[in-house]
């Protein structure tokens, strides 16, 4: 008989050689054949499926969330797996999950993995399940916009996938995807095929996006856009906002709009963000671009008198009008009346190479370079291919093609001392613990004498020129009405009856802070900017003002 000692060692001996055993036994598993083995779980797997999770939530300037992450289910099915498909899809309908024909026909065509319904409620999919014992699903988060159709065309929407289709979800996919997730399909030991998460696969990542948008500002300005659009039996309203020193646009806002949670539902013409692509004859907006040339290169004098021929001028063959009628002016008035014929003396003589290219320096003809948003570039044409009414057309706005936000950055230029700087509409962009935000570019356009003169200009137009319905007891407003006639493309002339109304400037006009331009396409209650689109430039000048606290009225800076 042992002794208890010499038991208590044989245990113990027998456990270190066991020990030896199975830790060579896992060595050589691992080690000596783990490639062995990894390619007979490789020969098993059928098939891929990328999954991103943790996509980069977007926020508006002030850290309110606008595109965030939710959690939902996925149905499937191995298609191998059933005993009777057309049973089961049957089973689906009654459950709530109706089939397309496409799916349909790849779960009775035996296709293996098939996705039945993506993106899912998980309650939902949970009571499918108990019905329907066969499906499966997985867990995984699509996008959703909480603030619906606010700032939709900009932020875009993504699809099935969580991959960015449009708007800044596309432009900054890279950024916002978040980590990915492989769903790989593999053979259990009875040959039904299982799928499971592979975890090495991930790439862990952290992002946000944040735009220059404000909320409440953008909010606001769709509200009286939508209004407006009413008020002024309008086709559609388009209003931007920018910061007149950084460019950061602070609203982008059109009266049509989607809702990115359900995009499909609606015409991809709603997707476009107006701001950057709407292109228009600006009309008499423009006439301060023409202006600034003639103080900026020729000197102008302002009491220099002009004969605006009562109203009506022959030019080319062709006859030119005022809709207010004058006679002898001063360039001042010109430009505070809005006198077409009155633009057209003032341009007789200027070269028009020389004009031509100080519009493209202003910023016509070409894209402004905002970041994360597809725009227009307009059309400007070189001067090797005006007619002679190219040159008079031009000093009043027509025979040219602008986008609202083109027209916002002149005037920002205006009223920044004769900056033109880049618009941007992302504010910064955050990845991995870093931040990166984007560089203001300023670029002279005028001097600083110019653009102090069209300031007090544009601040007349509104206390007794053509702008006067953007008078305000609130905020000191400087801008310019605009009316210009649509073109027919069918008629292959201009519209005697489909107009562009609009008005453009800044506040407050001493001590500007915001550069802005209202549009209404098509207005039928009347086609005059200055009736128009000059009202509700007022009413978001104002709200704009005692959001941001911009100087009032009647507000003493002494005190």
């Amino acid at each position: 008989m042992f002794s208890e000692r010499s038991r208590i060692r044989f245990f113990i001996y027998l456990s270190i050689v066991l020990g030896v055993i199975i830790s060579g036994r896992l060595f050589f598993l691992q080690v000596v054949k783990g490639d062995f083995f990894a390619q007979i779980a490789g020969s098993q797997a059928e098939s891929e499926y990328a999954a991103f999770k943790g996509r980069g939530t977007i926020y508006d300037r002030n850290g309110k969330p606008l595109a965030v992450n939710k959690k939902v289910a996925s149905l499937y099915v191995f298609a191998s797996n059933l005993k009777n498909r057309k049973d089961f899809i049957n089973r689906l309908n009654k459950a709530g999950i109706k089939t397309s024909k496409t799916t349909q026909t790849r779960i009775l065509k035996n296709e293996g993995f098939v996705w039945v319904e993506r993106n899912v409620n998980i309650a939902l999919a949970r009571k499918v399940k108990e019905l329907v014992p066969e499906i499966e699903y997985t867990l995984s988060e699509n996008r959703f916009y909480p603030e619906r159709h606010l700032a939709a065309s900009i932020i875009g929407f993504t699809g099935v996938d969580n991959q960015g289709l449009w708007g800044l979800e596309n432009r900054y996919d890279e950024v916002l995807k978040g980590e990915k997730i492989n769903l790989v399909t593999l053979k259990d030991n009875k040959g039904h095929l299982i799928l499971f998460e592979d975890n090495k696969a991930k790439i862990h990542a952290e992002s946000a996006l944040y735009v220059t948008i404000d909320t409440y500002l953008q909010g606001t300005a769709e509200y009286l856009l939508r209004k407006g659009v009413e008020e002024f039996n309008a086709e559609r309203g388009i209003a931007v906002g920018i910061d007149i020193k950084t460019g950061d646009i602070i609203f982008a806002a059109s009266s049509d709009n989607y809702d990115p949670n359900n995009y499909n539902r609606y015409s991809d013409k709603t997707w476009k963000n107006d701001v950057t692509s709407f292109l228009f004859e600006p009309g008499s907006i423009y006439k301060p671009v023409a202006f600034s040339y003639l103080l900026e290169k020729q000197a102008l004098d302002l009491a220099k008198m002009v004969n605006c021929e009562n109203g009506q001028f022959r030019i080319h063959g062709h006859t030119v009008k005022d809709v207010k009628p004058m006679g002898m002016a001063t360039a001042k008035e010109v430009l505070i009346k809005s006198s077409n014929i009155g633009m057209i003396k003032l341009t007789d003589k200027i070269d028009r190479k020389d004009f031509y290219e100080y519009m493209r320096s202003a910023g016509f003809g070409q894209k402004t370079g905002i970041n994360g948003v597809s725009e227009e570039d307009g059309l400007l044409r070189s001067y090797k291919q005006w007619s002679g009414l190219s040159r008079p057309s031009l000093s009043m706005g027509q025979e040219i093609l602008v986008t609202p936000l083109q027209m916002a950055r002149f005037y920002a230029a205006v009223a920044n001392g004769g900056f033109l700087v880049t618009p941007s509409i992302v504010e910064k962009v955050e990845k991995n613990g870093r931040t990166v935000s984007p560089e203001t570019q300023r670029t002279p356009v005028m001097s600083e004498a110019t653009s102090e003169t069209l300031r007090v200009l544009l601040a007349d137009v509104v206390k007794e020129g053509t702008g006067q319905k953007a008078k305000s007891d609130f905020v000191e407003i400087a801008g310019k009405t605009g009316t210009g006639q649509k073109f027919d493309k069918a008629s292959g002339a201009y519209s005697s009856r489909e107009y562009v109304a609009s008005f453009a400037g800044f506040y407050p006009a001493q001590n500007p802070g915001v550069a802005m331009v209202v549009v209404y396409d098509s207005p039928k209650l009347s086609i005059y900017g200055g009736s128009t689109a000059a009202v509700t430039f007022k009413r978001l000048a104002e709200l704009t003002s005692l959001y941001l606290g911009l100087q009032r009225k009647d507000v003493d800076e002494s005190i």
